[in-house]
């Protein structure tokens, strides 16, 4: 049957160590500036911003469903963490600028803010961030570049309700390594739910995680073999396909591990398939 309880203390540990590596292998923070994984390149700006009642999340490319994505799942989560209600929109008494790095705009208010836009290190899902007492610009190289600021935003925000701010800072950010990525087996123990498995998605990219694997032996219902999947001990096509489709709006990609071979033991104790048995074992 598929459950969730078990598999906790399995999945974010392996989430916790990938982290806690990133944390140990890049550079040293200070302590008020606390993120995971840590900026490739940090320093002071010239004051803090607070994200007051008529604060907004402005979208420097207003077509942009992806940036207009990300801006309401950090809206979402300030709601939740912060007790701050943002909007999407234009204001003029503070915003949280956000877009791509190449747009006229934003490479402005970046050197407003003391950032150079033409940084060569920033990769394609690298971003800059500056903060300033009347504006935060979060751009990044690529849409996944926007998203992932806006995620070490989530966690620069100081406070709750009307004394909510951001700390001056300045950050250039890009990952070290293309692929971040977490393989859950989900062919030992409960297979876990879909709803888990959009919040494992949520908390890989809220730390820059990018790919998520199954390792599968027999939990894939298979519509051409349908006796290897147990009945609601398997992910469907259907619900791959929806969290394929969710995955990639957080930017993490789902890729497959499908064993075989030495792993098919419980496909092969079937006596529809046990003649192939004898094949797998020479």
């Amino acid at each position: 049957m598929k459950n969730t309880l078990t598999r906790t203390s399995i999945s974010w540990l392996t989430i916790l160590c990938f982290v806690a590596l990133a944390w140990t292998t890049t550079h040293a923070q200070s302590p008020s500036l606390q993120i995971i994984p840590a900026p490739k390149q940090t320093s002071p700006s010239e004051a803090e911003f607070v994200i007051g009642r008529e604060a907004h999340i402005v979208l420097a490319d207003d077509k942009s469903v992806d940036d207009r994505f990300a801006a309401q799942d950090f809206a979402d989560d300030m709601k939740q963490t912060a007790g701050v209600n943002l909007k999407v929109g234009r204001s003029s008494h503070g915003e949280i600028l956000i877009g791509l790095i190449d747009l006229p705009r934003i490479q402005q208010a970046l050197k407003r803010g003391g950032l150079d836009p033409t940084v060569q290190k920033v990769t394609d899902e690298g971003y800059l961030l500056t903060v300033s007492r009347r504006q935060v610009v979060v751009a990044g190289k690529t849409a996944a570049g926007t998203f992932y600021g806006l995620q070490t935003l989530k966690q620069m925000v100081r406070g709750e309700g009307a004394s909510a701010l951001v700390p001056g800072v300045n950050i250039a950010d890009w990952p070290t390594m293309h692929w971040r990525a977490v393989s859950d087996d989900i062919s030992r123990g409960p297979v876990p739910t879909v709803d888990y498995i959009k919040r494992q998605i949520r908390t890989e990219a809220f730390f820059k995680l990018n790919m998520h694997s199954f390792y599968m032996e027999h939990t894939f219902a298979s519509e051409s073999h349908p006796l290897i999947g147990p009945p609601g001990g398997s992910l469907t096509p259907a619900e791959i396909r929806e969290l394929v489709a969710y995955a990639r709006r957080f930017h993490v990609e789902l890729v497959p591990e499908q064993q075989t071979f030495g792993h098919l033991h419980k496909a092969l104790r079937l006596e529809k398939y046990a003649e192939l048995a004898n094949v797998c074992s020479i």
